[in-house]
């Protein structure tokens, strides 16, 4: 799959060349334009084979011809992540792309015919490469452990979906701050499956913050800035799967993953005994994570036991749809959700929404991780997250 991909990119490249530097930039070695040729015919015949094997002479012949426009063109395909892992909605065309229309205009006239074949043949191969891309077969809760010195960490598969953020008008308890709204995540991610131990922390910290001692315990006494720092010792690590980075989620992948398709004030069962630690149950301390009964993807912990840090500033809802909202823009407190051992059951709630400063800790607010996907910025991510989708299985 990676080979393809990079072969498909490579034809970009060449794509762009031709189409932006006639009378420019030398012609390409005899022997790159005959297997270019080649390439484009084989194409045609869907001799893939072929046409695979004439576009790594390609790139032998002339590899001065992959400049640098190919992670531009990349951003300009706009073929996020899952579009090529769940393959969510086709790439769009080469010829829809603004640079090549740009470039097909301007064009001497004698090359318009030979320009627009390139992109026909390239959108040929795009398409066909797209129904040898395997799909993202993973489903909600999936599980997959990492060792991070030596203790596994247990993420679940949260996929890409659409669902409502906040809480009905009718909701018991409900506060202003949570107007409903429908929110698109259009990319999966991993989430822990428990609260970040005292043991996790530890092991990476070389200390333990908290008041509640055990290293089976949630981690607390943490603030937002402390967990960035325990976040990039492990992105320093590069024990991330291949295209993956650790985090923490954003306050819609905290509620996407706490609802897990559910739409009543609690997840899982809908009875907060079942699913939390809170002030009722909780003997007024924290309890070893995951002891309480999982959501439907997996995932323990989300109501109660410990407040959990969010990546999001803080900040008024919007009032309509959004698509992979990341909060305010400006502000200067973050979010955190969930509840914890010490709140009433009103705050444990799905949507209920707590926030403070990032410098601030207390013996309630602790954290968990995901495994976000980079954003596609250049040629080498895109490529990590073709060849990352089978490392994180």
């Amino acid at each position: 799959m990676k080979t393809t991909f990079t072969l498909f990119l490579s034809c970009l490249c060449c794509l762009f060349f031709y189409a932006v530097s006639f009378g420019q930039t030398p012609a390409p070695p005899t022997e790159a334009a005959e297997a270019w040729n080649s390439a484009l015919k084989s194409l045609k015949d869907s001799n893939w084979k072929q046409a695979d094997e004439s576009f790594d002479l390609v790139l032998l012949f002339a590899p001065k011809y992959a400049p640098a426009h190919i992670g531009k063109l990349c951003v300009e395909l706009k073929v996020p992540e899952e579009r090529f892992l769940g393959n969510i909605e086709p790439p769009v065309g080469i010829d829809e792309l603004p640079n090549f229309k740009t470039a097909l205009e301007n064009a001497d006239p004698a090359y318009k015919r030979q320009i627009q074949g390139y992109a026909d043949t390239l959108n040929l191969r795009l398409k066909a490469m797209l129904e040898r891309v395997p799909k993202d077969n993973r489903k909600a809760g999936e599980r997959v452990e990492l060792k991070i010195k030596g203790i596994d960490y247990a993420f679940r598969w949260c996929p890409a979906g659409t669902f409502l953020m906040g809480s009905p008008q009718n909701e018991a308890d409900r506060r202003d701050t949570e107007n409903q709204h429908r929110v698109t995540l259009s990319s999966g991610f991993w989430m822990l499956e428990t609260e970040v131990t005292q043991g996790m922390w530890a092991s990476v910290m070389g200390n333990n913050p908290s008041y509640f001692k055990g290293i089976k315990l949630p981690v607390e006494q943490v603030s937002w800035d402390d967990c960035q720092e325990y976040i990039k010792k492990l992105n320093g690590l590069g024990i991330a799967p291949k295209g993956f980075k650790f985090s923490l989620p954003t306050e819609a992948q905290w509620e996407y993953a706490c609802r897990a398709g559910t739409t009543g004030a609690y997840g899982g069962t809908g009875k907060l005994d079942d699913m939390g630690w809170y002030s009722d149950n909780s003997g007024g301390t924290t309890h070893v994570v995951g002891t309480k009964r999982a959501n439907a993807w997996g995932l323990f912990d989300m109501h109660g036991n410990v407040w959990e840090w969010c990546s999001d500033l803080y900040g008024d809802y919007p009032n309509g749809a959004v698509t992979d909202p990341v909060g305010a823009n400006t502000g200067s407190f973050r979010v955190f959700r969930g509840g914890s051992w010490f709140c009433s059951a009103e705050y444990c709630r799905s949507a209920v929404r707590g926030y403070d400063t990032p410098g601030n800790r207390y013996h309630r607010l602790g954290f968990r991780l995901s495994l976000v996907r980079f954003s596609p910025e250049s040629v080498m991510s895109v490529l990590a997250f073709v060849s990352g989708c089978s490392t994180v299985r």
